[in-house]
């Protein structure tokens, strides 16, 4: 056991810190973080002993211990033993000079009527990144000698590499407020006048000397009238671009320093849609100060005594007369002492929380004097005598030689009761707890059964009973058989506190009995920023963080759900989880969704331009709270009434045989809307049906309903069809019929001129529609003859004026005439050569009189 876990014994041990048969910490593997980056505590890494449905169960990330998260922070403060896996988060500030940190945490376990405690400390392993977003060039920055200039902080120092894309936006601030980084300089921009050549009266190594005197007198200088060419930096935050551009100079300002200094930096990576921070990450960049010498570590402060006087039981504050450290580099300020070596009895607190010990604290609160040694509870009569030996740790983690402070207690000659040991409480938020004698003691020389304890001041958020009953005094006896009790009202507090007045009729004195309280996970969700959301009709728009956040103060953020309980009614709520991934509509969604910038409103179309959604907010706590409902008010900007436009693909062309009649489908005729359904698109038949070419026939067919005739055949009853709707289309209610009569041997073209209108009236007209009638050969050929007249003897030509062939659709060269009969008293000559039945001849054989008796 170490000297440190002896020194925290005696307090686990006591009051309602029960002694614990064993470890409530089941794993703890520390954590893995990447220089400059965050890592989240994961369910593995930290488990416990404690049923997730028994016991109440809390973790405090303990704050005054300024030798733990010496290079990164561990948050929230408080969260729940059984955490979510994106909650607990610790992030690195970017150091490099450190390999390893460490968080101190305190365990709470909450019974009904116990609280269980104990602290333990998760280590946290730094790594160097392997694919960072800073990286250092093959420059670095470098002072060429005290209260100098560096080289410029450009391109070749340090660069950023990420991902460039149209949302994503790249900013880099200082850290300097938390950093207090950089300790020896300050940053400038700007060019330094040019110092004067050298007087007649001066050698040349003048110049140099009248240099360094112009950048000392730079030093002091506090505003930029008196810089000579320099400017102060003042930034907040830049882009990452307009960052390496400025012309940043580090300005060295206070030595002595070490031969090396640090400039902290932050890049953020935000989502312009969400404006979330979707990366961060942090470095030190390194100043080279030339000719300095290397870090020294803290020595002890010569004028301290190193000895501290107690009386027995009083809390005693250390000073600085007792205890103190100076470091040539570090401001004292900076200054850490870490307990190695604490006292055999008793133990060193910090006056915020004297109730517990502490095992390091700052030179700041040393100065304040809030740095206490609470002597033990056990009383004796002579003096004791006891040691603690501390190290002194600067800014850059150099550490000191051993410092020992010797502790005398003196003993203690009065009959004034007091208090001897005072741990205070710590329950749950709404628990109820005895204060027993492990939590507070008071002793008496005389008369302890005479002594009184009465509330004079505290109970802002609790009450006091006394064997159940209401209560302001009490004995030392009640303490004992555990028959006072605290009473949390319940409310969102961490903190209460009693004044006790003590009395044993003789004498008095006052006591601050000090009340921890855990809160626990009993408030609801609420709304931090609720923005009316604008979009434009029929689109759709993002719902981001800066419109709608919410907050918890029990819980993750992260987690908090939006339950839609009340839809909108002109659109939906959609999930788009990435660009190539179709959205969804959703029911609920995480505030992260909101962060990450995939949750949408969709506007429908419709002319509806006030809509709202209501939702009810909710934790992850079984059973979750839930919070009162919420409505999101949507304002949809209107666009200009649009008229149908054609949908993609539609060919507006139609083939039919002429015997035939077909459909029009939506391949050939097809408008869209989106502010109509198909039910409103009405079509307009502004010319009917006409014949393309020269053919000019007076009947180039007609459009009907299909449901206007009996049968689907050519009908010259048929009506011919004006006005039809896209949905007549759809189904195949609107069909076209040829003409009635024959339209030859030759495809005929066939157009008509259509106009579309919605229900605003907005129209799209001149629609062109085109068909193609193909010819069916279904006519016989008509023959008309005249008697031939032929000498005896003689012969005569065959002609067109005595047999005339004719067919509506067949061409005159298909058509034949063949030879059945022989004339009785003569002969038919095709060419000069005499026909056989059974031959045949031409349209164009008579024509051209090849054809004679």
């Amino acid at each position: 056991m170490t000297a440190i876990d002896r020194a925290y014994l005696p307090f686990l041990m006591l009051g309602l810190l029960h002694q614990i048969q064993g470890s409530l910490v089941k794993n703890n593997l520390g954590l893995k973080v990447k220089r400059g980056q965050s890592v989240f505590l994961q369910e593995g890494d930290l488990q416990f002993y404690i049923p997730r449905d028994k016991d109440a169960c809390k973790l405090e990330v303990v704050l005054n211990e300024p030798i733990t998260q010496r290079v990164g922070t561990l948050s929230p403060q408080v969260f729940d033993c059984h955490f979510l896996a994106d909650e607990v988060k610790y992030t690195h500030n970017g150091c490099p000079i450190l390999k390893e940190d460490t968080v101190k945490l305190r365990l709470y376990r909450f019974t009904e009527t116990e609280t269980y405690s104990e602290l333990f400390s998760l280590s946290v392993e730094i790594m160097d990144p392997d694919c960072n977003v800073i990286r250092f060039g093959s420059q670095s920055l470098e002072v060429p000698e005290f209260y100098g200039l560096s080289n410029i902080l450009d391109g070749n120092v340090v660069s950023f590499h990420y991902e460039h894309r149209h949302n994503i936006e790249c900013t880099v601030q200082m850290t300097t407020l938390e950093t207090h980084l950089p300790v020896h300089g300050q940053l400038v921009t700007g060019e330094p006048d040019k110092p004067e050549g050298p007087r007649g009266d001066e050698p040349d190594s003048f110049v140099p000397l009248r240099r360094q005197l112009d950048n000392k007198a730079r030093a002091h200088c506090k505003s930029d009238d008196c810089l000579k060419g320099l400017k102060l930096l003042k930034i907040i935050k830049v882009p990452c671009n307009d960052f390496l551009m400025m012309g940043i100079r580090y300005h060295h300002i206070d030595p002595p320093s070490p031969d090396i200094d640090y400039i902290a930096i932050r890049l953020d990576l935000i989502d312009t849609r969400s404006r979330s921070i979707i990366q961060s990450e942090q470095a030190w960049i390194p100043v080279t100060i030339k000719d300095a010498m290397p870090n020294q570590p803290p020595k002890p402060a010569f004028m301290s005594m190193f000895i501290l006087e107690v009386d027995q039981f009083i809390l005693t504050p250390l000073s600085t007369a007792t205890l103190d450290a100076e470091d040539d580099e570090t401001p004292k300020q900076r200054l850490v002492f870490n307990i190695t070596n604490p006292p055999n009895e008793g133990f060193i607190t910090h006056l915020s929380d004297h109730t517990k010990p502490i095992s390091s604290f700052s030179w700041m609160d040393l100065n304040d004097m809030l740095i206490s040694y609470q002597p033990p509870n056990s009383s004796h009569t002579q003096r004791r005598n006891y040691e603690v030996e501390f190290e002194v740790h600067d800014f850059y983690f150099e550490k000191s030689q051993p410092v020992m402070v010797h502790v005398s207690i003196r003993t203690a000659e009065t009959n004034a009761p007091r208090v001897s040991w005072n741990m205070g409480l710590s329950l749950l938020e709404g628990q109820s707890r005895p204060i027993t004698w492990d939590q507070l003691q008071i002793v008496d020389n005389d008369n302890l059964k005479a002594v009184r304890i009465i509330t004079v001041d505290g109970l802002q958020h609790g009450r006091l009973t006394v064997r159940g009953g209401k209560g302001f005094m009490f004995t030392v006896k009640d303490i004992k058989d555990g028959a006072v009790h605290y009473h949390h009202d319940d409310s969102d507090t961490t903190k209460d506190f009693i004044v006790f007045r003590i009395t044993d009729g003789l004498h008095q004195t006052r006591h601050k009995f000090p009340i921890n309280v855990l809160p626990k996970d009993d408030s609801p969700p609420f709304l931090i920023t609720n923005m009316v959301l604008e979009l434009s009709e029929g689109q759709t728009g993002l719902l981001r963080g800066s419109i709608l956040q919410a907050c918890d103060m029990d819980s993750s953020d992260d987690y908090i759900m939006f339950n839609i309980t009340r839809p909108p009614q002109a659109g939906e709520i959609m999930k788009m989880p990435g660009p190539e991934i179709t959205g969804y509509p959703v029911t609920r969604f995480l505030q992260k969704d909101l962060f990450h910038s995939i949750i949408y409103y969709r506007h429908s179309g419709s002319e509806v331009f006030d809509d709202s959604f209501e939702v009810v907010l909710s934790d992850f706590h079984d059973p979750p709270n839930l919070s009162e409902p919420q409505v999101i008010v949507i304002q949809i900007q209107p666009v200009p009434d649009q008229p149908p436009q054609e949908a993609p693909g539609v060919t507006r062309h139609l083939v039919v045989n002429e015997t035939d009649v077909t459909y029009l489908t939506k391949q050939q005729l097809h408008f869209v809307d989106l502010e109509s359904p198909d039910s409103e698109l009405t079509y307009t038949v502004t010319t009917p049906p006409f014949y393309s070419t020269t053919y000019g026939g007076s009947d180039a067919g007609r459009l009907f309903l299909v449901d206007s005739i009996p049968k689907f055949k050519k009908d010259p009853n048929a009506p011919m069809l004006r006005l039809f709707t896209q949905n007549a289309v759809n189904y195949m209610k609107v069909a076209y019929m040829p003409p009635i009569l024959d339209i030859g041997p030759y495809p005929q073209h066939i157009q008509f001129i259509l106009s579309v209108t919605n229900q605003q009236d907005s129209m799209t007209a001149g629609i062109c529609f085109n068909i193609t009638i193909l010819p069916v050969d279904n006519l016989a050929p008509e023959v008309h003859v005249r008697q031939l007249t032929v000498d005896e003897g003689g012969e005569s030509w065959v002609s067109e004026e005595h047999m005339r062939l004719k067919d509506q659709d067949s061409l005159e060269d298909s058509l034949h005439v063949e030879l059945k009969t022989k004339p009785q008293h003569g002969s038919i000559y095709l060419d000069g050569t005499a026909m056989s039945p059974g031959q045949t001849f031409t349209v164009r054989d008579l024509k051209s009189l090849k054809i004679s008796p």
